[in-house]
């Protein structure tokens, strides 16, 4: 179950900061990782640099 659930979070999780980049009342990049990824315990800064990989 790992191998297709790594794949389709990042995927949804590219395709959501696409979506809500850049809108007035959305959430960063950043902040769109962390709630994707809400049960890995990440910094800002991880958060961050993932969402830059991501875009």
């Amino acid at each position: 179950m790992g191998a297709v659930f790594l794949p389709g979070l990042t995927g949804m999780t590219r395709q959501a900061i696409r979506d809500l980049r850049g809108r007035e009342d959305g959430p960063t990049p950043p902040e769109i990782v962390q709630r994707f990824l809400w049960f890995m315990a990440l910094t800002d800064e991880e958060a961050r640099a993932t969402a830059l990989r991501l875009r």
